[in-house]
């Protein structure tokens, strides 16, 4: 079996590739289960300063797939 070139390989998966919606603006309270057209990037930090103690994330159990053990 011979090697495509980048340029037939590109041609092929773009053509069997869907091509993506048109993009629309919303409210942030419409938005629930779509997805972003381009990147949210914050106009600055907060804290404006690296603070270990702060880095991190959140979440909720209810959002875990299967049994969350809790460490009180």
């Amino acid at each position: 079996m011979a090697l495509l070139s980048l340029k037939d390989a590109r041609s092929r998966i773009l053509a069997a590739t869907a091509s993506p919606p048109a993009t629309e603006i919303l409210a942030l309270s419409d938005a629930l289960g779509r997805v972003l057209a381009t990147p949210v990037v914050a106009q600055r930090d907060v804290p404006p300063f690296d603070n270990s103690a702060m880095d991190g994330y959140a979440l909720r159990a209810a959002d875990l797939p299967g049994p969350v053990a809790v460490v009180q």
